[in-house]
């Protein structure tokens, strides 16, 4: 690709990039409705309430290993665009779900729409931004998407919700917008080649990903993060554990995301190797987390939450790279390789996640915040163990 990106490209980045912030901006605003929702369809259970968190766990993995398929059978533009559909489809069966099972589809499809679209940014990055300076910024961006949307959902799920104080009325407001930003899609996507010339990668496929070792590298680095963060955000608040108010510390850790996205733009204009990003922030990241988990002192705690969530987020642009950077990478088999990563990485973390509950019911929190330590690990061991595709300039 040339240098000079064209502005087609940008509105297809800026089309994409907010349908997956508004994707997580309706899922938190359908968790925030949970009590609504549960007395709406006579719920007693809060364990029932699970089930959605489970489907959209099964909805994430089934959709990954179907994303390079449906790409080469549909093209990118008709398989965005279901991606983008799903997410309003899901939205509008959950809103008119005459029971709750129908509620929990709704959530299933909406779920699986996403999926798709967090495996398809990687294919149009590569295509549109590939050669152009600025492949890492976007690449940062997209990474940036979910936490966009949490910010967006703290500051307007709030007041939405108690405009109409109607559940249904309140994620239709939001499906409205996944669907203006679906018309657009329509306008404006377009298709492009997933495979060079003479090449017979645009039919490379989840099985053939499977065969390379390297596939399986990235979610096992990328597991131990994500399973430390998601029981930040779960765990950690009710363990008791905290120096100080445990929502403030996920607040922090979640303001440190988002300097860490900005300043992995910088890092990445001005560094051009993976690994040792990979495995400083990793160590960074782990001990940052023990000292947050451990100490009585509030000040260094909060210093602690701050840099766990900047080391979480200033590696990712890197480990995101590297499999754009492998010889011979093609739109379709990048489909592929992110496909098996976003789903063996929540394999992963589903079965690190159900190990922890146990332990929590076992031997207690602190047994259990141990072991996710250990876990958040596997960060700093894939760094060693990935190949460097960076150049040393």
């Amino acid at each position: 690709m040339n240098e000079k990106v064209s502005s087609r490209a940008w509105i297809i980045e800026i089309i994409m990039f907010f349908t997956y912030a508004f994707f997580a901006v309706n899922w938190i605003a359908g968790s925030t409705l949970t009590p609504q929702i549960m007395e709406y369809f006579g719920l007693t259970s809060f364990a029932s309430a699970t089930l959605i968190s489970n489907a959209i766990t099964l909805a994430k993995i089934i959709g990954n290993f179907l994303a390079a398929g449906i790409l080469v059978k549909l093209l990118p533009k008709k398989a965005i665009g279901l991606g983008s559909l799903l997410i309003v489809a899901g939205c509008l069966i959950a809103i008119f779900a005459p029971a709750y099972w129908m509620f929990i589809l709704g959530r299933f499809v909406m779920g699986f729409g996403g999926a798709l679209y967090v495996v398809y940014f990687s294919p149009v990055v590569l295509h549109y931004f590939s050669g152009s300076k600025v492949l890492p910024v976007v690449n940062t961006i997209n990474s940036a998407a979910y936490n966009v949307g949490s910010i967006l959902a703290m500051i307007i799920v709030a007041p939405v919700i108690a405009w109409p104080k109607n559940w249904q009325y309140s994620m239709g407001f939001f499906a409205i917008i996944s669907a203006i930003l679906f018309v657009l899609w329509l306008f404006f996507g377009e298709n492009f080649q997933l495979a060079s010339k003479g090449s017979n990668s645009q039919s490379f496929t989840i099985g053939q990903a499977m065969k390379e070792k390297i596939n399986w590298l990235l979610p096992f680095t990328y597991s131990g993060l994500l399973t430390f963060y998601l029981v930040l955000l779960t765990i950690f608040p009710i363990s008791g554990l905290a120096a100080i108010n445990a929502s403030s510390l996920s607040t922090l850790v979640a303001i440190g995301g988002i300097v860490g996205s900005l300043a992995a733009i910088w890092l990445a204009r001005v560094y051009h190797q993976r690994r040792p990003v990979i495995i400083i922030c990793g160590a960074l990241m782990s001990g940052c987390g023990a000292l947050m988990i451990f100490t009585s002192n509030g000040l260094l705690a909060a210093i602690a939450a701050f840099l766990i969530g900047f080391f979480m987020f200033l590696p990712m642009t890197s480990l995101v790279l590297i499999p754009q950077e492998l010889p011979d990478m093609t739109p379709g088999k990048l489909t592929a390789v992110m496909g098996l990563f976003w789903a063996v990485s929540y394999i992963i973390e589903t079965i690190l996640y159900f190990i922890i509950g146990f332990i929590v019911d076992g031997m207690g929190y602190q047994a259990a915040m141990i072991f996710t330590l250990v876990v958040s690990l596997t960060f700093l061991i894939g760094g060693f163990l990935l190949p460097e595709t960076g150049k040393a300039k």
